[in-house]
């Protein structure tokens, strides 16, 4: 892996390259859309290699003659200054031997500019729902891999464009799987997995982390979510399976919920979407206790305005006693569409997110529900606030 990454960089700085294919997660940037980013782009660029013509390049063996390869860049998509919260994220790389000073992040380079210095191609990964900002991706795009219920309200791609979209509890199972099928086809099998463990190791706590280790509390887990983490399993030989799925899953969550030394703005970027107008932040802790931070609205109401959003919906889950999730909706700027955001989202019935109101004393202002569906995460919300937007 960093050999790759070293190389990559190498290349992308000096220009030394005659193809760029970036591969961008979301703009949460979570653990599930970086690992999902870093590994396919990491495959991509050993199934090339594996693939490419040693006849064809021999000529340029000797250094006589300039050759110019193609190069496989994965893009994390934040801001390199906000990666720090991303805790889990930054954790995770850490304990695998990956240097987060040596890899690419959003801000480090002007994309428009840089798709159109050369040949290029784009592949999604953990979303195919473009954010505003990044709108100017879909002509680039020639692979989506992505775990959403699929929108086409705003389907811009080629009409062939490669895509993997089926509902599972985590992307890195369809990464695993897209990986696993490709190096069949080349006759390699498992071939990859075995020169990148690393990659293969992140790919099975990612899984478990979004599955919550299979919870049927949670309920987001699937079949196709558990034949990749057996598959994995079964490369990866762990001593006792049980107990390192368990492992995996309390280091993982203990780094994600590592929020005590966060501020409430900085809370707000660490998960974040934007749907239109409407903020999304997701929480590690639970609305109520958000709330309850000094400033907090403060800090909702100053990242509205500098994400020129005008309402914000806020997500919080809790797992330190059983599953808890909570939501509040807050607008300083318009609250008539908070309100109605809010009777929108108590009737939405695909599914039913199971809203129950409640009035909390610390910010009267919002309007503050506990939500009994507990299976119902972000990804449920997506839909429905596309939903909003199309009937407001």
């Amino acid at each position: 892996m960093e050999e790759y990454i070293g190389s990559t960089l190498t290349k992308l700085k000096t220009k030394q390259y005659s193809e760029l294919t970036i591969v961008i997660g979301n703009e949460s940037c979570d653990l599930d859309s970086a690992v999902s980013c870093l590994v396919f782009a990491n495959f991509l660029y050993w199934q090339h290699n594996e693939m490419k013509c040693k006849v064809c390049t021999k000529e340029y063996r000797d250094g006589s003659m300039e050759y110019k390869d193609e190069i496989f860049l994965p893009i994390l998509n934040v801001d390199r200054n906000d990666f720090p919260l991303k805790t889990e994220v930054a954790f995770l790389f850490r304990e695998k031997g990956i240097n987060v000073g040596d890899l690419v992040y959003r801000d480090d380079y002007d994309l428009p500019q840089l798709l159109k210095s050369t040949k290029s191609k784009v592949v999604l990964v953990d979303h195919h729902v473009l954010a505003n900002k990044d709108k100017f991706l879909a002509e680039y795009v020639t692979e989506i891999i992505d775990h959403r219920p699929i929108d086409k309200s705003e389907w811009t791609y080629k009409p062939d464009t490669r895509t993997t979209i089926e509902t599972v509890g985590s992307c890195c199972t369809l990464v695993a799987q897209r990986i696993k099928d490709l190096s069949s086809l080349m006759a390699k099998d498992v071939q990859y997995f075995n020169a990148y463990p690393v990659c293969s190791e992140m790919l099975h706590a990612t899984i478990i982390l979004d599955t919550v280790n299979f919870s049927k509390e949670v309920n987001k887990g699937t079949p196709h979510d558990e034949e990749m983490i057996l598959f994995l399993e079964n490369l990866l030989k762990p001593t006792d399976c049980k107990a390192e799925r368990e492992k995996q899953l309390n280091t993982l969550l203990a780094a994600r919920t590592d929020v005590s030394q966060l501020s409430a703005a900085q809370l707000l970027r660490k998960d974040v979407k934007i749907v239109g107008n409407v903020l999304v932040p997701s929480f590690p802790i639970l609305v109520e206790e958000f709330l309850n931070r000094p400033e907090a609205l403060k800090a909702v109401s100053e990242a509205l305005t500098q994400t020129n959003c005008d309402v914000a919906l806020l997500l919080g889950m809790d797992l330190s006693e059983g599953l808890k999730r909570d939501i509040a909706v807050f607008s300083s700027s318009n609250p008539q569409k908070a309100v109605l955001l809010s009777k929108f989202l108590e009737d939405y019935n695909s599914p039913s997110l199971g809203l129950s109101p409640h009035q909390l004393s610390t910010a009267p202002e919002c309007r503050y529900y506990r939500q009994r569906n507990l299976s119902a995460s972000r990804k449920q919300y997506m839909p429905a606030l596309h939903r909003f937007r199309a009937v407001l």
